[in-house]
């Protein structure tokens, strides 16, 4: 019994705990009140969008607008990323992320909502996340040091898998006992506490001077990133992962309807019950990380993928139900244990001068590629079958991060 206790302790590794310091917890549960609204609005948006249109059409058509600034902008966001301090560009961020959803709000409550007018003003809100993103990624590698980076992602990969689940159940619970609008209005004022903490109680120090660059423009700043690339071909070959475990991976999370109809005959509840138990698979994941030794980066990129494979192929293959629910908590804990180490990895490898570029790209091949991948799938499954559709591309993931972790264990 006692060997079985020093083993658990010589697992566990609570020392490098980002939760120790006052900027990132400061950071942590503003990011964590102003994720919980947003997936309050995200829920809410779509059921307004269906309620204006009853139409599964316009639900697509919505999605592709939903996608479309983040495949435009989040690689020209890294570029604003490194020009500017990053506090007051998150700051400035919050504070522009409040208007869209009060618009929406007052618009939907005063009954004047077409369908495209909220197309509209959510790419505001979305073209604003393309910057968001990174810039939070970014902005934990200020105010923590390097070698808390990991488990601090994976404190922000928490919280925002916790606001997953908590969101739409207040959107929910809103949406029957209130008014929809008020969902809205909710994801507005949680960006408050965020702006709040920003504005008086986030304080640091620059790690380098900004000074701007004359002479140079966007071709040239974007230069500077492929050098640094050529330099250090690991960072790239990471980057490739990260595209791979997207298109290959994530992307087939949009065939669970499928899944649940065709294997098993179920419904909206059992559709539920998978996308619950990723849910909790993926806080179970970061649990890990953040309580256990992250030591090879690589290697724990490549655990992660062959069991996001194994998981994938268990949710298709099996008929018995709660196998196939254990292998979505697989899918779950293979993504916070990929997504966070591959983040922490490229950020620990670049420098703080460049690093908003770079993790653009990471951005890019996190949200940008995810609806090319979902999209792609959904039409090859009507082609070949949904069993050999996740067969094909697991095979295409586990192959080509098997290629280029190794690539990345030569060139670093």
């Amino acid at each position: 019994m006692e060997l079985r206790f020093k083993s658990l302790f010589n697992f566990l590794d609570l020392s490098e705990n980002p939760i120790r310091i006052k900027n990132f917890r400061y950071f942590i549960l503003g990011h964590f009140i102003s994720f919980t609204g947003s997936w309050a609005y995200n829920t809410a948006i779509i059921w307004l969008v269906y309620e204006l249109t009853r139409s599964s059409f316009y639900l697509g058509i919505f999605s592709l607008f939903n996608s479309l600034p983040i495949f435009l902008f989040s690689l020209l966001a890294g570029l604003i990323i490194d020009r500017f301090n990053r506090r007051k560009l998150l700051t400035l961020v919050i504070f522009l992320g409040i208007l869209p959803s009060f618009l929406l709000g007052f618009v939907a409550q005063e009954g004047r909502l077409t369908f495209w007018l909220v197309v509209a003003i959510n790419m505001i809100a979305v073209s604003l996340s393309a910057v968001d993103t990174p810039l939070r990624q970014v902005f934990i590698s200020e105010i923590v040091p390097t070698n808390y980076l990991t488990k601090a992602i994976s404190f922000q990969a928490l919280s925002f898998n916790t606001a997953r689940m908590i969101g739409p159940l207040l959107a929910g619970l809103i949406i029957s006992y209130g008014k929809l609008y008020q969902c809205f209005y909710l994801n507005a004022l949680s960006y408050l506490p965020f702006l709040v903490f920003l504005l008086f109680f986030i304080k640091y120090e620059e790690t380098y001077p900004r000074e701007p660059i004359e002479g140079r423009g966007l071709i040239g700043e974007f230069k500077e990133v492929f050098f640094f690339f050529r330099q250090n071909p690991n960072i790239p070959a990471v980057l490739g992962t990260v595209f791979s475990f997207t298109f290959f991976g994530a992307s087939i999370i949009i065939l669970f309807p499928v899944i649940v109809d065709k294997i098993f005959g179920g419904g909206g509840k059992e559709f539920g019950h998978l996308s619950s138990m990723v849910g909790i698979g993926a806080i179970l994941g970061s649990f890990y990380v953040i309580l256990g030794k992250v030591k090879d980066k690589l290697n724990k990129l490549w655990v992660s993928t062959c069991v996001f494979a194994l998981g994938a192929l268990g949710v298709v293959w099996s008929k018995v139900w709660w196998l196939t629910l254990f292998c979505c908590l697989m899918l779950g804990f293979a993504f916070t244990n990929f997504y966070p180490i591959a983040n922490s990895y490229i950020q620990e490898n670049t420098p703080s001068e460049i690093r908003g570029r770079v993790v653009s790209f990471f951005t890019f091949s996190f949200l940008g590629v995810h609806p090319l991948g979902s999209f792609l799938a959904g039409i090859l499954t009507e082609k070949i079958g949904l069993g050999w559709l996740v067969c094909s591309y697991m095979v295409f993931l586990v192959l080509g991060n098997f290629l280029l972790i190794n690539i990345a264990k030569l060139r670093k």
